[in-house]
């Protein structure tokens, strides 16, 4: 069975690393317009003993994490580290 996922639905979800880290909280999600896949995720980072990760970040500090990084998705988003 395929499960679908909103990407309403994701909003405001722990992102976790795959060693059970927290690295903040899921804040939008870059979708290409043409072919709908999902293309990175924005993670606003937790405030403070996040985890050393080599992820960049945007303008305002949140993480910018490339959407093949990610393992899982359910009640948290667990990414590679």
């Amino acid at each position: 069975m395929v499960t679908y996922i909103i990407a309403r639905q994701l909003g405001g979800k722990p992102v976790i690393t795959a060693g059970g880290e927290e690295l903040g909280r899921l804040d939008d999600v870059i979708v290409d317009e043409k072919t709908g896949q999902f293309i990175s995720i924005i993670v606003e980072p937790v405030a403070e003993g996040m985890p050393k990760v080599s992820y960049p970040k945007d303008k305002e500090g949140n993480l910018i994490i490339p959407y093949d990084s990610v393992n899982a998705v359910s009640k948290v988003v667990v990414v590679k580290t």
